[in-house]
């Protein structure tokens, strides 16, 4: 068992070792360019939801912001996790229980992470 420059621990061909952290591929700078623009998109609409946590709820659930926030975090989440379901298909990474994938947006590498 050895750690690598990330501390992701290389277990070899040992199927039942826990890993935190994996490499699992890589996509296009394109392709980056996208998911990080949904990113954005994401933790900007989260970022104005938690500045509204003082707004008394009956005010805000009968705004029309309230509403577009909703939408908008409805579609910005729709088109995030569709992006990975279709890098996952084209690039058949792999998947297991209980982790996610995440991306590095310096080198476009895609890992996957225990949550």
């Amino acid at each position: 068992m050895a750690k690598d420059k990330d501390n992701i621990i290389n277990f070899g061909n040992d199927a039942c070792a826990v890993v935190e952290k994996k490499e699992v591929g890589t996509v296009t700078p394109r392709e980056r360019d996208e998911i990080k623009i949904l990113f954005e998109r994401k933790n900007g609409i989260s970022e104005l939801t938690r500045s509204l946590i003082n707004v008394p709820k009956a005010e805000l659930e009968n705004s029309f912001l309230y509403d577009k926030l909703i939408s908008d975090m409805g579609k910005a989440s729709s088109q995030f996790q569709k992006w990975w379901d279709t890098m996952k298909a084209k690039y058949n990474w792999e998947t297991l229980p209980g982790y996610r994938w995440e991306i590095d947006f310096e080198t476009c590498k895609i890992y996957i992470k225990k949550q």
